[in-house]
């Protein structure tokens, strides 16, 4: 009801690339070296409490995934407020699974935050990283998996020029988390040229469970150079 009542503004914590102007507030801070946050949007998840309606609820708490060549990849969660980081003491099947210097893509749906490899593997948690249980074994097709997105119930799991998607259904205890193999999405080809390389998917939620999945290609004059 109004009168509508409006929280002063307040500045959010931002881990900026090395080409931004302005310093990066939590790099030198928190560790956060090589943060994959800076390279693809899909190497951080917010706590599945970031934006409860109940205020008092509220976990301003992200999950961030660090890699570089030769350095082992590693996951850290911050505090409440996003200044303090603390890395995660991950199992060794989560851990061996993990491919030194590649970027994880991390993703929360729901109550359970994921993390997947670039060769499909895919793990949960519902404590935001205390533990983690297997959704997905790492697959052996070689695709290499370059960015995860959510649409309602569903996780996309989006490749060089293909799109699977995989349904996970939460039980009422986890780890008993079930899981849809992934199967591919079906996309038209209006060129007869179904290679063409995939630059971004994106969704949109509609009323209801209602929602559409946007796919932008690159236009490849022939399938051999799709293939390069």
């Amino acid at each position: 009801e109004f009168p509508l009542k409006i929280s002063a503004p307040a500045p959010v914590p931002i881990v900026l690339p090395d080409s931004s102007p302005d310093h990066p507030i939590n790099e030198d801070a928190t560790r956060l070296k090589n943060s994959c946050a800076k390279t693809h949007k899909d190497g951080i998840a917010f706590h599945p409490h970031y934006n409860h309606e109940i205020p008092e609820e509220r976990r301003r708490m992200v999950m961030v995934a660090t890699a570089s060549e030769n350095i082992t990849t590693e996951i850290w969660v911050s505090d409440d407020i996003g200044l303090d980081f603390r890395k995660l003491n991950l199992s060794p099947s989560v851990r061996n699974t993990l491919e030194e210097g590649k970027c994880p893509m991390l993703a929360t749906m729901g109550k359970v935050t994921y993390l997947v490899t670039q060769s499909m593997a895919m793990f949960g948690t519902a404590d935001f990283g205390e533990s983690w249980s297997v959704v997905l074994p790492a697959q052996v097709n070689k695709e290499i998996v370059m960015q995860v997105q959510v649409d309602f119930s569903t996780l996309l799991l989006v490749t060089k020029n293909k799109v699977y998607e995989v349904k996970p259904r939460v039980k009422k205890q986890f780890p008993r988390l079930k899981f849809s193999a992934p199967t591919r999405v079906p996309i038209v080809v209006l060129d007869g040229i179904p290679e063409h390389q995939i630059n971004v998917v994106a969704t949109h939620r509609g009323p209801g469970e209602e929602s559409s999945t946007f796919i932008s290609r690159t236009r490849c004059p022939t399938t051999e150079v799709c293939q390069d």
